[in-house]
């Protein structure tokens, strides 16, 4: 590879430097002044909650039509690449690094603890007694189903950076050569850079967002099992570590992500088979789990479209639903892109559907065992988790540990918790940087990869803003917020990509025949 110095002149400086100032402001004013700054953003919530919760819903649900449409119409039989080119990975390793891409080890926190939050919200119990399952546990796990299935969004965008990649051969890999289109020679200019930061700091967003729920479990699990202090100190070594790791995969370059990823895939399947086996709850599992299928494509389009325009019962929809769909469109704009690098090869149909059919399963066994192992502690009065989770200060952490220390040999179970939340933490990681570092260049080839200095740039840079996020003392709702407010302009970018999409398609479509 060359020199550094050679590629100084290849960087698209604005998208290194504006992200990096930006961070280093937020790092100063989360640490100066962490309730000030915290309850700044909060302020900004309503109106993207409230005021736009029709937008959050209508792009997702669009999506969903359109990667129906996309996977059965002519257009599914486009390979993206060469006419006659073989996929760049077998279905397990593009599978695993998707997954683990797109989820992150906010599945395994949500996994044990959503039903917690749902199964007590007035909207659940009042869905609950109006179906024939009377039970609000049940339609926790539904809506959870529907949360973590929602990969559609991921694949949509990600069949548009294929095809701007692999069949139409951009030199630049950034958002706003997505939207180039729609837009023109904009994309090169003011517009385009805006777009560029915007997206870029869409993704710092979503992974910091995405560590400060996890990192406080690992750190708790460490001090259950070892007696480690739970203190801010215990967090920044972790981040380090986690920092570490995906530092080291990404040195190696797709190859590393990719091994990475298996490992964190094998070391999630031991996690959720020892719960399931070891748990004694298999049957209630099974068959909480049949029939709460069953219930999901009983509402599936009152789940799909349910705004509360009223308001009336909770804000259940506002709280979760919104937050959601703004949750997966602040990550559509981090993961589809790195969806893009390895689906080379295959074609739409089959990195629509190939997603689908490994990452929605993959979500619904999480939930299915961890959610309902999880609640068969409260039905059958093992533990009156929903007692030490409200008389607790509502830390889903600390439940956390209960339900793992519930298993046979806790000890175990707590360290492969650990491992497991650290390896998908750190595959989301180094994919994200990677994808960082392809936006980082004014023109990239297809064949090339960046320079080494600029993965590990962003690398560092990323790991920082979680960190200001602990010192914030931030809770839950308070990351959330964050996803709300990036969801709203994420959701006009995943719309511009679209339409340019469809028109570049049509374009190449009429090439074609011609």
């Amino acid at each position: 590879m060359k020199d550094f110095k050679d590629e100084f002149k290849r960087l698209d400086w604005p998208i290194l430097i504006v992200p990096a100032a930006i961070i280093f402001v937020m790092c100063v004013f989360f640490f100066s002044m962490p309730k000030e700054t915290t309850n700044f953003i909060s302020s900004l919530k309503p109106f993207f909650r409230d005021k736009m919760s029709l937008v959050y819903l209508f792009v997702s649900f669009a999506l969903f039509l359109i990667a129906i449409y996309l996977s059965f119409s002519k257009y599914g039989n486009i390979v993206l690449g060469q006419k006659d080119e073989k996929p760049a990975f077998s279905f397990w390793g593009w599978g695993a690094m998707m997954f683990c891409c797109g989820m992150a080890a906010d599945i395994l926190y949500y996994g044990f603890s959503e039903w917690l939050f749902y199964s007590q919200e007035p909207y659940i119990i009042s869905m609950s007694a109006k179906s024939v399952s009377g039970n609000p546990f049940d339609f926790s796990n539904v809506y959870s189903f529907f949360f973590w299935a929602n990969f559609w969004e991921y694949l949509v965008i990600g069949t548009c950076f294929a095809f701007m990649m692999h069949v139409r051969n951009r030199s630049k890999q950034k958002y706003s050569e997505a939207i180039r289109p729609l837009i023109g020679k904009h994309a090169d200019g003011v517009i385009g850079k805006i777009i560029d930061v915007f997206a870029t700091m869409a993704i710092i967003a979503a992974v910091a967002c995405s560590l400060s729920f996890t990192v406080p479990v690992i750190t708790t699990c460490l001090n259950s099992l070892f007696g480690v202090p739970n203190t801010h100190f215990t967090t920044i070594v972790i981040l380090i570590l986690i920092c570490v790791i995906y530092s080291i995969s990404l040195a190696n370059g797709l190859k590393g992500i990719k091994f990475l990823s298996s490992i964190c895939i094998y070391v999630f399947l031991v996690f959720i088979l020892y719960v399931f086996l070891l748990g004694g709850k298999a049957q209630y599992i099974l068959e909480s789990t049949f029939k709460q299928v069953g219930l999901l494509f009983d509402n599936i389009f009152v789940i799909f479209t349910d705004i509360n325009p009223a308001r009336t019962e909770s804000e259940f929809v506002q709280n979760y639903s919104v937050f959601y769909n703004a949750f997966w469109l602040t990550w559509a704009i981090t993961v589809p892109f790195f969806i893009g690098v390895i689906s080379k090869g295959r074609t739409i149909r089959q990195t629509i559907l190939g997603g689908l059919a490994f990452a929605m399963p993959g979500s619904v066994l999480c939930f299915s065992v961890l959610s309902n192992y999880s609640e068969s502690l409260q039905v059958f009065n093992t533990m009156d988790l929903i007692s030490i989770y409200n008389n607790g200060g509502f830390d889903a952490y600390a439940v956390i540990k209960e339900i793992v220390g519930s298993l046979p040999f806790p000890q175990i179970a707590l360290l492969i918790l650990i491992v497991s939340m650290i390896c998908f933490n750190a595959t989301s990681f180094d994919s994200i940087s990677l994808t960082c570092s392809y936006y980082s260049y004014k023109n990239l080839s297809n064949d090339e990869t960046p320079h080494y200095i600029i993965k590990q740039f962003w690398a560092i840079l990323l790991i920082l803003l979680p960190i200001a996020l602990i010192f914030s003392e931030g809770t839950a709702a308070n990351f959330q917020d964050v996803a709300v407010i990036f969801g709203f302009p994420g959701a006009i970018l995943v719309t511009l990509v679209v339409i340019s999409f469809f028109k570049d398609l049509d374009k190449y479509q009429k090439e074609m025949e011609k």
